[in-house]
């Protein structure tokens, strides 16, 4: 794994925003607009922000390249981007990567995209899911084997997670950006006072409350 740029990241929580590339496919799937993914991704990237945490995105399009420009636009702190190489995509997701990730603080490249999801989720404290894609999905579900980091999923951006899903994951689910926002700074206060356990098999996880 590399890193592009020779500014040295700073010590705060790494929260990653996860979600669909192809809006406009996952829009005429779901009957959902893609102003609802494109304006929730936004608020997510800004309240990532706001609450003074760095965004970590796959820089390709969609859900994480709309956050990330929200993320700048509010003066975030650190943008890292992954760039996967090799592997199973869109002929185009490469290429895209590498053009965004020019606007990033952080550029982490030197793996595929098969490994592209654990990858993610071994870099964040923290998850937001902003939409479901098949690899959002597997982003979500890799946290089982590695423990987590926990997943706050904005509700109005997705039909359902599959209970089996939930079931084995650590998955909040969030009615809306003022939620999120709360979620988000709770989340952070924990981590930064290390005082959050990671989440056990058996606990009461995945729940929709």
């Amino acid at each position: 794994m590399s890193v592009a740029k020779i500014q040295k990241r700073p010590d705060l929580a790494v929260v990653a925003l996860i979600g669909p590339t192809n809006l406009a496919r996952i829009s005429l799937a779901s009957g959902l607009p893609v102003s609802t993914y494109e304006d929730c991704a936004s608020g997510a990237g800004a309240a990532v922000a706001r609450n003074n945490a760095i965004l970590a995105v796959v820089p390709d399009r969609g859900v994480a390249l709309v956050g990330a420009r929200a993320y700048r636009a509010e003066k975030g702190a650190w943008l890292i981007g992954l760039v996967p190489d090799g592997g199973p995509s869109d002929s185009v997701a490469t290429s895209n990567c590498r053009l965004n990730a020019a606007g990033c603080d952080e550029v982490l490249d030197g793996f595929t995209w098969h490994h592209q999801h654990a990858t993610l989720c071994q870099l964040s404290d923290v998850m937001i899911c902003v939409g479901l894609s098949c690899g959002t999905l597997t982003e979500i579900a890799w946290t089982k084997w590695l423990r987590g980091p926990r997943v706050l999923a904005l509700r109005k951006t997705f039909e359902s997670i599959p209970r089996e899903i939930l079931a084995e994951t650590d998955v909040q689910m969030i009615d809306d950006l003022a939620e999120l926002d709360g979620a988000l700074r709770r989340e952070l206060g924990m981590i930064a006072a290390g005082n959050r356990s990671p989440w056990a098999a058996g606990s009461q996880v995945g729940q929709e409350s």
